[in-house]
Formats: C-alpha cells, structure tokens, sequence
C-alpha cells in the first residue's frame, strides 16, 4: 500500500510533470504524505589547471577537503522551487487527509540523495520525471532515474 511519496523536483519541466503525477497518486490514496525534495550537490571549488593534476592517491587524501558546502543563498533559492512544488501538489490535491512537506538534500551525488531521502521517509514509491534519453545516451551519460531502479528498495514510477 502507498502511504509515503517521495518526489524529486530540480524545478524542470520534466521534474514538473513528476510533481504533477505525485499529487494524483496521493490523493487516490486518500491519507497519503507526499515529500518533495531538492537534491543540491556540493561542489569541487575552481582549482587552476596546474593544481588539478593530481595522482589518485593525493586526491582521496584531500577529498573532504575539496567539497565546499552550498552557501545559504544557494539553498534559498532551490527551497524556492521546492516551496513552489509543495503548493502545486497543495493545489491539485482534493483529499484533506493528505499531507505535503518538502526539503532540500545536499549530496555528493543525485541519486544518494534520493535514496537517502526514500530510507529517511519511509517511502513507499519514488515518483522522478526523466530527461527522456535515448538508450544510447543514456548509457554513456548515466542517469539518476535508471540508477534509482537499480538501487531504491521501493517501487520507482518514472514520469515521462
């Protein structure tokens, strides 16, 4: 039975049909919860080209020390879209019995972060919009919607 919804949004339009999608399977379920989050990643600073050659060895060694946190203005503007996308799910809802929140994730990456997110909320199914990649494409440039099938532990409705 789906009680939790998590739904990733990155504002997109893709992401925006998801968001759309996720509304009308929480309301066919009457007392669902929907979250919506916003996977912000955190970020390699600008390192001059000389500095960038590094042997594998040294750049495990100054990873952590590599990775900046967003800065608060950063995240101010993604929970912006995530605030946008809650009052859309809000706004087609017609269940009161059903509940919205959303949040901003930072990663490293944008499928840890989903999958954090689901183990973090429970979630029953993961709703994601996709890039529509053809198979080519996506197997060379990757993707979060095929890594979320491989590796979620709930069911991944993919919104096209």
């Amino acid at each position: 039975m789906i009680h939790h919804v998590l739904v990733p949004t990155d504002g997109s339009e893709n992401a925006e049909r998801a968001v759309r999608f996720s509304a009308e399977v929480a309301d066919r379920r009457q007392q669902a919860e929907v979250t919506v989050i916003y996977v912000h990643l955190r970020t390699l600073p600008h390192v001059p080209l000389a500095a960038s050659v590094l042997t594998p060895e040294s750049l495990l060694e100054q990873e952590q020390g590599l990775i900046e946190e967003p800065k608060p203005e950063e995240l101010a503007l993604v929970q912006d879209i995530v605030n946008r996308a809650v009052a859309e799910i809000r706004s087609l809802v017609t269940s009161p019995e059903v509940t919205v929140s959303g949040r901003v994730v930072v990663s490293n990456r944008v499928d840890e972060g989903i999958l954090k997110a689901a183990q973090d909320t429970q979630a029953d199914i993961i709703v994601v919009g996709t890039r529509g990649l053809s198979l080519l494409r996506g197997a060379i440039m990757g993707s979060v919607s095929h890594s979320l099938i491989e590796k979620a532990t709930c069911p991944v409705l993919i919104v096209k």
